[in-house]
């Protein structure tokens, strides 16, 4: 078996996309595009590198050949895995996002493809680990180290879950990271958002997850809830889908001129 199929197998790609993924690994000339893929690994010329790499891979409407090259890169960022003695576990679970960005493209657009390829150096660089329920990213925050927190479209968000998170962060920060000393974490997300507290129950697990932060402010445009909430963020109003009860009372929401937009929020590290 490959190590490129072994990879696919470990963060379970679908296997429709999986078998185009190891066809182009076949038909792209990797070698040559080396010089680009390494800037992929350091933060101040990611986006140089994606530029120069979507130049060269041409016509690429499903996003297929740049996630092959990324996937393709993955291998040598699991050598430094290895090297640092991180677990395979999370490994796979963090590299696990591009099989998740794959569904998602399907969910919002009907057929499997790959448009998040300005999110994944992160991983790729190891600036970003999942750890448990939540996604844990080495930042800035007014000149200071902190850690910023993402939430996956997977993510089931009880208490106990987020508080395991944050207790195996922790841990694994301060066994891989040392220099890297920090006092907050820090969220920028629609979950954040205010305005949730009009349309969900108190008990509910994101005002839970809310809990946990300090609002520092809230961006009331920002349209990240129309893409994680309904899938698409083209829709207009009347488009927005009803399918579940968050869609249905934001829905109302909006409706009645509410806005969610994004919070950004900080809390301190335990």
């Amino acid at each position: 078996m490959s190590l490129l199929k072994s990879l696919l197998e470990g963060i379970h790609m679908p296997e429709e996309a999986a078998e185009k993924i190891i066809q182009l690994e076949k038909e792209i000339d990797y070698e040559t595009l080396k010089p680009m893929v390494s800037k992929l690994y350091e933060r101040k010329v990611w986006q140089e590198g994606l530029e120069e790499l979507k130049t060269e891979l041409g016509e690429d409407p499903k996003g297929y050949k740049i996630l092959t090259c990324m996937l393709t890169a993955a291998l040598d960022t699991y050598k430094i895995y290895k090297e640092k003695g991180i677990q395979d576990k999370i490994f796979y679970d963090t590299f696990g996002c591009f099989s998740r960005f794959v569904k998602e493209h399907l969910a919002s657009y009907g057929s499997y493809g790959f448009d998040r390829c300005w999110w994944t150096p992160r991983q790729l660089s190891m600036e970003e680990f999942r750890l448990g329920e939540l996604e844990f990213e080495l930042e800035k925050w007014k000149g200071e180290n902190v850690i910023s927190v993402h939430i996956p479209s997977d993510a089931k968000l009880t208490k106990e879950n987020c508080q395991a998170s944050y207790k195996q962060a922790g841990e694994f920060f301060a066994a891989y990271f040392k220099e890297f000393s920090y006092k907050y974490y820090i969220c920028d997300s629609w979950l954040l958002s205010p305005g949730l507290k009009a349309v969900l129950a108190p008990e509910s697990k994101i005002l839970q997850f809310q809990e946990g932060f300090t609002i520092d402010s809230w961006d009331k445009e920002d349209p990240s809830c129309l893409e994680w909430v309904f899938k698409n963020p083209k829709l207009t109003l009347e488009e927005l889908p009803e399918n579940t009860s968050l869609q249905r009372n934001i829905k109302k929401y909006f409706r009645e001129g509410g806005q969610i937009g994004a919070a950004f929020g900080y809390r301190p590290a335990d």
